[in-house]
């Protein structure tokens, strides 16, 4: 279990990296100090890592539906919670919140769900494959 909670830490800080990364150069980069920068960098890195624990909802015995769910709503508190310590919420309204970071929230999920899907869906098939020839080929001996 150890194993594979800090898997699921690692790859939440690396897909969180450069989600992170990408988004400070986007919209906030030029207008912030370094101390500010280095806070919102840190805090949205150490929610990318709960992202990733989050994850491990996946490995459950829940059905596919309800585990969405769950992971979804908690990745918005997540993001919610983190919007407010790294300070976004000291230059928005709470509406404003719903208006400017979710949809981005929202995007970013859906494109990152359907990159770990194609991703799963590649290596199910090559390792299809390669089972595939390794029975093939204990067939003809």
């Amino acid at each position: 279990m150890k194993k594979k909670i800090i898997e699921h830490l690692i790859i939440g800080l690396g897909i969180g990296f450069i989600v992170t990364t990408a988004c400070l150069w986007a919209f906030r980069l030029d207008e912030a100090s370094g101390a500010e920068v280095m806070r919102q960098f840190t805090t949205w890195l150490a929610a990318s890592a709960c992202y990733g624990l989050i994850s491990l909802i996946y490995d459950g015995d829940i059905s596919f539906p309800l585990s969405l769910a769950i992971h979804f709503t908690g990745c918005v508190a997540i993001t919610f919670i983190a919007s407010y310590i790294s300070g976004i919420m000291n230059f928005m309204k709470l509406y404003e919140w719903f208006i400017y970071v979710l949809p981005v929230f929202i995007i970013i999920y859906i494109i990152i769900g359907i990159a770990v899907t194609v991703t799963t869906k590649y290596q199910e098939k090559i390792i299809n494959k390669k089972m595939k020839t390794k029975l093939s080929n204990k067939s003809e001996k």
